[in-house]
């Protein structure tokens, strides 16, 4: 009897896990790309405020400093896409729906993130000060325009 048992309850398990999610389960499926993508972009703005502040002359320009900021950055703008699952923009966040719809015009932004921060990691290592301010600029027109376009600024965190 234990075996049937055993073999009704993975007959059930099967089917239980080939049966849609209620939507309460669908919308916690995203809590987790969501703080995902929002730690990611909590840790580019520490690095790029470190970065531009730097630039700014608001913090000592210091070459150690700069190399690690940039090189975190770069590494960030190479997984700071994996946050953004098909389905995420509900709940706790400010992506907007329009990057789903314009996924090809999101993704191109993404990837001029990443040459950005490329750029910034090469120019960091011995760059003039100057050098560094204007790819620092630079990444900061794609910020800006990724921003405007695809974060909405009136939600919470």
């Amino acid at each position: 009897m234990t075996g049937a048992r055993s073999l009704l309850l993975s007959v059930f398990a099967a089917i239980g896990l080939q049966l849609p999610a209620p939507a309460s389960a669908q919308a916690t499926r995203y809590e987790e790309p969501i703080r995902y993508r929002q730690a990611v972009m909590t840790l580019v703005k520490r690095h790029y405020d470190q970065v531009s502040g730097m630039v700014k002359g608001k913090l000592p320009f210091n070459r150690e400093e700069l190399n690690r900021h940039a090189a975190y950055l770069e590494m960030l703008s190479r997984v700071s896409l994996d946050g953004f699952v098909a389905g995420s923009h509900e709940g706790n966040t400010k992506a907007r729906p329009e990057i789903w719809k314009e996924w090809a015009r999101y993704r191109g932004l993404n990837e001029k993130f990443q040459a950005e921060t490329t750029r910034l990691k090469e120019i960091a290592r011995a760059g003039s000060p100057d050098a560094v301010k204007a790819v620092v600029a630079d990444l900061t027109k794609v910020c800006k325009s990724c921003h405007d376009d695809f974060k909405d600024s009136s939600v919470g965190s």
